[in-house]
């Protein structure tokens, strides 16, 4: 059934008239007549009863026109929907990220494009890198937040901030009488106090006696722990690995190894009790190592609704306004 068909029949049943039909359809009446013949030769049944005036519909013509008129009914639908979902009154969103960003670092945008769009269903789906990456080439999700790299030929990657890296040690470790005038506290970086700035560097060199506390590397990135120490041509001592950054953050509290953090843990963790911090030196000829990019990605062979662009120019917002925690 076309368009054209379903114009047609619609009108004609309604005005009762192939002459007024042909004149509220812009068209002429040969051409609605020989419309209307066609369509009765290919069902082998009159649509129309010719012999009353107004002309009115056969029982076949009857299932016609309400088939048409609920063809017509779903289209409009449709387009109303589609409306919808381009204006953001309805629509789904999935975001993935890792447990830490989704629970510390992201739930303040959640709530602002809530508030912002109720029609629209935010989900969110935490896991660990790569299982993540794996989820947005599948279409699983629609966007990926994390501070990890991303095939420049799967996905299209926006930069959002910039996160930096601390050495961690415990209060109760002996390492931090012999180094009291490079000591940061949690609220120097949270702060960004002038302490942050002007005191001096730890050198890994000055850690090689150390034990570490580093992230299992079979679901996650490189640990940045072992790639400083390469780029000085060293290994770490390690004595426990573990997951995620937030288990690191207790076991390194806990003096069971040092560890180097992120400051988004550092800022957004919301933990009572907290390590001394140190900035780090990178190695000679070595630059960006103990800084990452945090981005917003998504692939390419998926299309993308509205939803998205919508809730990442928004996170952009927060980001620049540092209101994006809780």
């Amino acid at each position: 059934m076309t368009t054209q068909q379903i114009q047609c029949i619609i009108t004609l049943a309604e005005e009762g008239s192939f002459s007024k039909a042909a004149k509220k359809l812009f068209v002429t009446q040969p051409s609605i007549s020989q419309l209307i013949k066609n369509m009765e030769t290919q069902l082998g049944a009159p649509l129309f009863d010719r012999s009353s005036s107004p002309i009115r519909l056969t029982p076949v013509g009857q299932a016609y026109y309400d088939a048409a008129k609920k063809i017509l009914s779903t289209e409009r639908e449709l387009e109303n929907r589609i409306s919808d979902i381009n204006k953001l009154k309805t629509g789904t969103l999935t975001i993935g990220t890792t447990p830490f960003r989704g629970s510390c670092m992201l739930p303040k945008s959640f709530a602002a494009f809530t508030q912002q769009f109720p029609g629209v269903k935010v989900d969110v789906i935490t896991a660990n890198v790569r299982e993540l990456q794996a989820l947005l080439l599948s279409g699983e999700i629609d966007i990926c937040i994390e501070a990890t790299d991303f095939d420049p030929e799967l996905f299209y990657v926006e930069e959002l901030a910039t996160e930096h890296y601390y050495l961690a040690v415990s209060k109760e470790n002996p390492f931090n009488d012999k180094h009291k005038e490079q000591q940061l506290m949690d609220s120097d970086i949270a702060s960004d106090s002038s302490a942050l700035y002007e005191n001096k560097e730890i050198s890994l060199s000055d850690c090689l006696d150390e034990s570490f506390v580093v992230l299992d590397t079979k679901n996650n990135d490189p640990d940045i722990t072992v790639d400083l120490f390469h780029n000085m041509k060293q290994k770490p001592q390690i004595t426990l690995r573990c997951c995620n950054i937030e288990t690191m953050f207790h076991w390194v509290n806990s003096n069971l190894g040092m560890g180097i953090i992120p400051d988004t843990l550092i800022r957004f963790g919301n933990f009572k009790e907290h390590p001394i911090y140190y900035r780090l030196k990178e190695p000679k000829g070595c630059f960006g190592i103990t800084e990452k990019k945090i981005v917003v990605a998504y692939s390419k062979k998926h299309f993308l609704t509205q939803t998205a662009p919508t809730y990442i120019n928004l996170l952009k917002q927060l980001i620049g306004q540092g209101t994006w925690k809780f």
